[in-house]
């Protein structure tokens, strides 16, 4: 079966996000950007990574994904969002990349763990510097929430998105206040 890949691109509170999606689910989303052409050269890079030959297979998307859109745009005017629902497709990643990747995706919203937690708890306690690498790659960020891992000693390591280490900052930062603001809610 010839996948058909899908994008959209659409406003957050933060700027300009857009992930592209097939058959079998998400597999690359783009965090906000300040100009919507930086989104589309992003998306762009990743049909050209998959060798996508044929233009046709390539669509614009048409209402399927607007729950993961609402869910996305909801996380970035600083509600809590669960994103574990959302199908995803890491079929172009090795074995040890998907587990490490879905380690990740568990850790729950406003928490961190370490890059060696995430290898520990993956089952390859050694392998704290490939889970860096995997986290420096990772895909689907805020799905996959590499924004969550951090060094051991507390420091927040590198990030892929574009902002880099600021960006990071600002989403811990986003979902530390926003768990502080529920827990007083609930006082």
């Amino acid at each position: 079966m010839e996948s058909i890949f899908r994008y959209t691109i659409f406003l957050t509170a933060w700027g300009w996000a857009g992930f592209t999606a097939d058959q079998k689910g998400l597999r690359v989303l783009v965090l906000p950007e300040q100009r919507k052409e930086d989104v589309v050269f992003e998306l762009g890079k990743n049909f050209n990574s998959d060798n996508i030959s044929n233009i046709s297979n390539i669509e614009e998307e048409n209402g399927d994904f607007m729950d993961l859109i609402h869910k996305i745009k909801d996380y970035f005017v600083g509600k809590k969002v669960d994103f574990s629902d959302c199908q995803l497709n890491l079929d172009n990643y090795t074995d040890f990349q998907k587990k490490i990747l879905q380690t990740a995706r568990k850790i729950p919203y406003g928490k961190t763990r370490s890059y060696k937690w995430v290898a520990q708890t993956a089952g390859y306690p050694r392998a704290y510097r490939a889970v860096g690498n995997v986290m420096r790659n990772n895909p689907i960020p805020l799905i996959i929430p590499c924004h969550r891992v951090i060094k051991s000693n507390g420091m927040l390591g590198g990030f892929s998105g574009k902002e880099g280490v600021a960006l990071k900052k600002k989403m811990i930062n986003l979902e530390s206040a926003v768990l502080l603001l529920l827990q007083e809610q609930t006082r």
